[in-house]
């Protein structure tokens, strides 16, 4: 087995770029917190303007991954970007000798030794990504066949979709294909860790909670536009349906604001830096006991201003931030979780603290 800290989990972000700027509702200058994961949301957050991120990661290899793609996004131009990266073709072993030498010895010397995250794209990199691969090519055809989910996925208009997912793919053999392979069992195992359902009590009904989510969630966006969807069922993005950060409007803003990025290998418990205005904190309240959050919740109050914005999702399990040190914009995160593209997740909270 490998070791966690040499695996990539994650070689995209999976929870939405743009309700995460809208809740934090960055303001010139202002300092904050990013959990680094594939550094798809940490980069976005450049767009607001703000004057330093701490991004950090417990995974060594997730922070060597997204200094590779800072590397790039410097170095390269746009169009070699999305090549390099694996939106589209190119010698990516060409376009990497360009960027290596600009990289620590360490990102260096792992991607040394992985020359097939390289030659296979970065975003594709991912134990997550090679999961929805497997979902693509294995247990579709299970349900439906992979013309119809096509067809399904190039969808633009939500009525649309939710008519012809009712009458063409919903049914028993999709209940059962979410059930099995989005259940904790496979896709601990397989997509995630089984760690991370240590502490979900409701674990048993993981799978039928994604599937329900799923439906929910095609009933109110395009699936043409939805990057995650595209990524899914076709194994990349399209030029319609990019993360935000990889929009041409955005590179250029992006890449002048790099340098305000200071990846860590570190988490909240061991962070030190000045008072933070706003935490991207993506979800990882989700893989601690009860005990673990407190610890957690107690150290981000300690370290944010007060008025400072703190932002995360809950996927299976239930963490809320104590009321005596913050206080839940409701009405917010509700309005917001309702535009959500990525349908992973049980919910999406904005706090302040008090």
């Amino acid at each position: 087995m490998q070791n966690n800290k040499t695996v990539i989990r994650y070689a995209n972000c999976w929870e939405d770029t743009g309700i995460l700027l809208k809740a934090l509702r960055i303001r010139p200058g202002e300092t904050g917190l990013s959990v680094a994961s594939g550094g798809d949301n940490t980069f976005a957050l450049l767009l607001s303007n703000p004057k330093k991120i701490y991004a950090i990661d417990r995974n060594p290899a997730q922070l060597r991954l997204c200094e590779l793609k800072a590397a790039a996004m410097r170095l390269l131009s746009y169009e070699d970007v999305l090549r390099f990266f694996g939106v589209c073709s190119g010698d990516r072993a060409a376009l990497y000798a360009r960027v290596r030498e600009a990289l620590s010895e360490a990102a260096r010397g792992f991607f040394d030794k992985h020359p097939e995250i390289i030659r296979e794209g970065i975003l594709n990199s991912g134990k997550f990504e090679r999961f929805f691969g497997i979902f693509r090519r294995r247990i579709i055809p299970l349900f439906t066949t992979r013309k119809t989910f096509a067809k399904f996925a190039a969808m633009d208009d939500s009525e649309q979709q939710l008519a012809f997912f009712r009458e063409k793919i919903d049914r028993f053999r999709l209940h059962a294909m979410f059930r099995i392979y989005f259940g904790y069992r496979v896709m601990g195992r397989l997509g995630r860790d089984r760690s991370c359902y240590d502490y979900v009590d409701e674990k048993e009904q993981s799978g039928d909670d994604l599937r329900q989510r799923f439906a929910f969630g095609i009933s109110h966006t395009s699936n043409a536009r939805n990057p995650y969807m595209q990524y899914i069922v076709n194994g990349g993005f399209s030029p319609r349906a990019l993360p935000l950060y990889l929009h041409r409007s955005c590179f250029p803003l992006i890449r002048a604001r790099l340098d305000r990025i200071t990846f860590l290998h570190s988490d909240l418990l061991h962070l030190q830096t000045e008072p933070l205005d706003f935490a991207n904190l993506s979800d990882i309240f989700e893989y601690m006991s009860e005990a673990e959050f407190a610890g957690n919740a107690a150290a981000l109050s300690e370290m944010m201003k007060p008025s400072g914005r703190a932002a995360y999702w809950n996927m299976q399990n239930r963490r809320y931030l104590p009321e005596a040190a913050f206080t839940c914009d409701r009405g917010t995160s509700a309005a917001l979780f309702a535009q959500n593209r990525s349908w992973f997740y049980r919910d999406f909270l904005l706090y302040r603290r008090n």
